[in-house]
C-alpha cells in the first residue's frame, strides 16, 4: 500500500475514534438529562447536576447550564445541608467567573461556600473554593493573593483514590506553573507542568492537554528552542479549537495569540484576536472582549493602524473600567477582609474549645484520682468493713469517668480520621465502650474478692479479739 494510502486510512481513523469519543461524550451529558427526567429526589437530583457541571469543567465539551446552578442552590436551601450549600456556592460562583467574567459576583460565592466546606470537612470542594478564588485573583493580576490561595488548594486536596484528584491536582499544577512563569522562574515553570501533564492522563481531556502545550510551548520559547516551542503552541491552539467550554477556549487562545505577537506573526494574531473578540460579543463577557481589544490594539499599533489601534485602546480601557471599577475592586477588598476576619473569629473559637477541652480533661482526672483512691483505700484498709455494693457503686462511676475522659482526649483524633460523620463518631465510641466494660467486669471481680477477702480477714481477728477478751475474762473470774 502506498503512503499517501496508508496516511488516509489512518486519518479516516484518527478521525472516526474521535468522533466516537465525542458521541460518548454527548451521550454522558444526555444520559444525565434524561436521568434527570426520572428523578425526583431533591438530594439525588442535585448529585446528578453536580456531576453534569464537572463533566464539563472537565471534558470542555459544552458550558456549564445556569438553570443547575439556580437549582442546585434552590435545593440546597431546601435540604439546609453544610455540604451542598459548599457545592452550590462554588457552582454559582463558577458560573459568574468562568462564563460571565463578573469577578466580584464569583469571589462572593466563593467566598461563602468556604465556611460550609469548612462545616463539612469536604477537603476536595474546599481546595476547588481556594482553586477558583487563585483564579479570579489571576485575572485581577494579584499575584500574590493568587498563590496564596493555590498553596491552600494543594494543602486541601483530597486523597489521591478519590475520583476527583486528579482533576482537582490538575489545575493546581496549572495555576502553579502559571504563576512561575509570570515571575520568570522557567524550571519551576516545567516542573509543575509537567505534573500537570501525569495527572491528566487519567482525564483525557483536550482542554488540559491544551494547557500544558501552552505552558510548555512559552518555557522553550524563553529556553531558546524556538522549533519545539512552536509545535507546543500550535498543538494547544488547534485543541483548544475543539474545546466548547468557554473559559478553557480562553485560555488556550490567549497563550497562542501572546506567542503569536511576540514573534511577529501578526497577521496570525489578527485572525485569533478578531475570533476572540466574536465570542465575547457573543457571550456578552467583558473579560473576553478587554483580552481581545488589547490584542487587536497592539496588532494595529505594530502595523501602523492607528485609527483602529486608537480604537480598540480605548475598547480595552472601557472594559477595563468595567472590570477593574473601584465598586467592584472595593467590593473585592470588603469580601477579602469579610473572610479573614471569619479566620480570625474562627481560630480564637478552636483556641478557646482547645483550652476548655484541656480544663475538662483536668477535671475529669481528678474525679478519677479521687474515685481511684477512695476505691483502694477502701480495699487496702485493715479496719473498715465496706459494703461490696459500694464498690460495684464507685467502680462504674470510675468506668464512667474514664469513658469520658477518653470520648474528651480522642474526641479531635476521631472527628478528624471520620469527617464528623455522626454515625462513623457513634460507632468508634461505641466501640471503645466495647472495650472498656470487658475490662471493668475483670477488673470489678477482682476488687469484689479483695473486699470480700479483707472483710474477711477483718471479722476473723475481730472474732479472735473477742475470744481473747472473752478467756482473759474467764480466768481473772476463777482466780478470784
Amino acid at each position: 500500500m502506498k503512503s499517501g494510502s496508508m496516511r488516509k486510512l489512518f486519518t479516516s481513523i484518527f478521525f472516526y475514534l474521535l468522533v466516537l469519543s465525542s458521541h460518548a461524550q454527548d451521550r454522558y451529558l444526555d444520559s444525565i438529562k434524561i436521568a434527570l427526567g426520572r428523578t425526583v429526589g431533591l438530594v439525588e437530583r442535585f448529585r446528578l447536576m453536580d456531576k453534569a457541571l464537572d463533566h464539563v469543567y472537565i471534558s470542555g465539551e459544552d458550558n456549564p447550564d445556569s438553570s443547575y446552578c439556580a437549582d442546585m442552590f434552590r435545593i440546597a436551601r431546601q435540604v439546609n445541608n453544610d455540604s451542598l450549600f459548599a457545592i452550590a456556592y462554588n457552582q454559582v460562583g463558577n458560573y459568574f467567573f468562568r462564563v460571565r467574567g463578573d469577578f466580584s459576583r464569583a469571589i462572593e460565592y466563593f467566598f461563602k461556600g468556604v465556611p460550609y466546606a469548612e462545616t463539612a470537612k469536604d477537603r476536595r470542594r474546599l481546595s476547588s473554593l481556594y482553586i477558583d478564588i487563585a483564579g479570579v485573583y489571576v485575572r485581577l493580576n494579584n499575584g500574590a493573593e493568587a498563590i496564596k490561595y493555590i498553596r491552600k488548594a494543594v494543602s486541601n486536596l483530597p486523597e489521591k483514590t478519590s475520583p476527583l484528584y486528579n482533576f482537582m491536582a490538575a489545575q493546581s499544577n496549572y495555576y502553579l506553573s502559571s504563576f512561575f512563569l509570570n515571575r520568570m522562574e522557567n524550571d519551576s515553570a516545567l516542573h509543575y507542568a509537567q505534573e500537570l501533564n501525569e495527572v491528566i492522563l487519567s482525564l483525557k481531556s483536550p482542554m488540559f492537554e491544551s494547557a500544558v502545550h501552552g505552558l510548555m510551548g512559552v518555557v522553550y520559547e524563553r529556553k531558546g528552542d524556538s522549533a519545539l516551542a512552536a509545535l507546543h503552541m500550535e498543538k494547544s491552539n488547534s485543541l483548544s479549537d475543539s474545546v466548547k467550554y468557554l473559559f478553557g477556549k480562553i485560555e488556550g487562545k490567549l497563550g497562542y495569540i501572546n506567542y503569536l505577537i511576540r514573534n511577529q506573526k501578526l497577521a496570525g494574531a489578527k485572525q485569533q484576536a478578531l475570533l476572540l473578540m466574536g465570542i465575547g460579543i457573543e457571550k456578552n463577557n467583558f473579560d473576553v472582549k478587554k483580552a481581545a481589544a488589547g490584542f487587536l490594539a497592539n496588532v494595529y499599533g505594530a502595523t501602523h493602524q492607528n485609527d483602529s489601534a486608537y480604537y480598540y485602546t480605548r475598547l480595552e480601557s472601557t472594559m477595563k473600567d468595567s472590570i477593574f471599577s473601584q465598586d467592584n475592586l472595593n467590593k473585592i477588598h470588603a469580601l477579602v477582609l469579610n473572610e479573614q476576619l471569619r479566620n480570625i473569629e474562627e481560630e480564637s473559637k478552636k483556641e478557646a474549645e482547645a483550652e476548655k477541652r484541656n480544663q475538662n480533661l483536668q477535671y475529669v482526672l481528678i474525679a478519677l484520682s479521687i474515685i481511684t483512691f477512695i476505691i483502694l483505700f477502701l480495699l487496702l484498709s485493715r479496719s473498715v468493713i465496706t459494703n461490696v455494693k459500694l464498690i460495684q457503686f464507685l467502680s462504674i462511676v470510675a468506668l464512667l469517668i474514664i469513658f469520658e475522659f477518653l470520648n474528651l482526649l480522642l474526641y479531635p483524633f476521631l472527628e478528624r480520621i471520620t469527617h464528623h460523620s455522626p454515625a462513623l463518631m457513634l460507632l468508634a465510641l461505641v466501640s471503645i465502650a466495647a472495650l472498656l466494660v470487658p475490662l471493668h467486669h475483670s477488673t470489678e471481680k477482682w476488687a469484689v474478692h479483695k473486699l470480700v477477702e479483707k472483710n474477711k480477714q477483718i471479722r476473723l481477728a475481730a472474732a479472735k479479739k473477742t475470744i481473747q477478751l472473752l478467756s482473759k475474762g474467764e480466768s481473772e473470774m476463777s482466780e478470784k
